[in-house]
């Protein structure tokens, strides 16, 4: 720990004992409901004039053999202050943060806040522990955590999931309510395609599980526009929202504004990309069209594909595929600087399973256009189109690898 507060071994303890510790709220959105979800805890501390961050305040308390004090402290402080808003909306859910030490050593009766609460008459499902499994050694006591505080009402919330060592067999030990994606998968734009994935991947597997999948740290539009499409609807960062210590009605009336403003985004958003896929799919077919009309046989189209490839600038990778056998007519036309590393498909490969196979074969109108993906033969990123046509009273598919993004 490189901080000048550590040089004061008594410092946590005048801390504690001036209770120097007060609690931010920070708003988790809902943009399905328009509304205000929920809000986190967060810890924040001044003391002598200055601000102490949260890591190292606890990290302080660690150190001292405190965290269960300084644990229970800003949970009691916590709970006060959501009694307010409780008391506005009851529907209201209030995050509380667990340090992993408590878990760690989980003893039911040390923690007092309980009691708060149902002083206070808030029903226990109005909270939600969040814990960070990633940093609990003992399986045994996280188990029993969850199972007896799920057995009272609480929500748990896993933090930080999809990074470090999140570990999914936890999930059959945890099983939790919310799921809080880690800011980082939505925040490293030069590894875009592979976060989205691995987003898509964690909201379809919770949603499978009926748990609910929270994006936190989102920060600007685009961020929270690839969790949408993912599928997810709770949301937490500094775009909505910085943690205050409170809310006017004013700035509730921002929050809700600002909601309902990112959901029109994204509802234009969807609506321009409908667009612009149906006016690449027009695109495309109309250069499908010209590459097969005028050829009476599949070798004159190979022929008169090899010859033009250079001016498709936007392809790069054209294959014809036999609708009776599924197979692959010819060997791939691609282009030449293509590394050799990657899997280029040719003459007689099976296509059958692929979806711009299948799928097109399906349609009315016998053309697909498929999502973004990453090229097995070029490791781009790119669409496939694929066109049905009859030649000679038989029936081929035309696909058309368009560049999204080179590697």
């Amino acid at each position: 720990m490189n901080s000048p507060y550590i040089t004061d071994n008594n410092l946590i303890e005048k801390i504690l004992s001036n209770k120097a510790v007060e609690i931010h709220l920070q708003p988790i959105v809902s943009i399905r409901t328009k509304s205000i979800f929920a809000y986190e805890s967060l810890t924040r501390c001044r003391f002598e004039g200055k601000m102490i961050p949260p890591q190292i305040l606890f990290e302080l308390a660690n150190k001292a053999n405190l965290s269960s004090q300084l644990d229970e402290m800003t949970r009691q402080l916590a709970i006060k202050k959501f009694h307010t808003y409780y008391k506005k909306n009851n529907k209201e859910l209030l995050f509380l943060n667990v340090e992993a030490d408590i878990i760690n050593n989980f003893e039911k009766e040390k923690l007092g806040f309980i009691d708060l609460i149902t002083k206070l008459n808030i029903p226990f499902k109005n909270f939600i522990l969040e814990i960070k499994e990633d940093e609990i050694e003992n399986i045994e006591a996280l188990e029993k955590f969850c199972k007896y505080f799920k057995g009272l009402g609480f929500g748990i919330a896993l933090d930080d999931f999809g990074t470090g060592n999140s570990n999914f067999y936890r999930l059959n030990v945890i099983s939790p309510d919310i799921i809080k994606i880690d800011k980082s998968l939505f925040t490293a734009t030069s590894k875009r395609i592979i976060n989205k994935e691995i987003v898509k991947s964690i909201s379809k597997m919770s949603q499978n599980l009926g748990i609910k999948v929270l994006a936190e740290g989102v920060e600007d539009f685009n961020s929270i526009s690839m969790a949408m499409k993912a599928g997810i609807n709770l949301f937490q960062g500094y775009y909505f929202s910085k943690p205050k210590d409170s809310f006017n009605h004013e700035e509730f009336l921002e929050i809700i504004t600002l909601i309902n403003k990112t959901g029109n985004e994204f509802k234009d958003k969807v609506l321009n990309s409908i667009k612009k896929k149906r006016d690449t799919i027009g695109k495309f077919d109309q250069i499908a069209i010209n590459m097969i009309n005028g050829n009476k046989s599949i070798e004159e189209i190979h022929q008169y594909l090899n010859r033009n490839f250079k001016y498709y600038n936007e392809i790069e990778a054209i294959y014809i595929i036999d609708v009776l056998s599924s197979k692959q007519i010819k060997d791939t036309i691609l282009d030449e600087s293509i590394s050799g590393m990657y899997n280029i498909t040719s003459d007689g490969d099976e296509h059958y399973l692929k979806e711009y196979f299948y799928i097109t074969m399906e349609t009315k109108k016998g053309i697909y256009l498929s999502n973004r993906y990453v090229s097995f033969a070029t490791g781009n990123v790119c669409k496939t189109f694929a066109k049905k046509f009859d030649l000679n009273g038989v029936s081929y598919i035309l696909c058309l690898d368009i560049i999204i993004e080179k590697n």
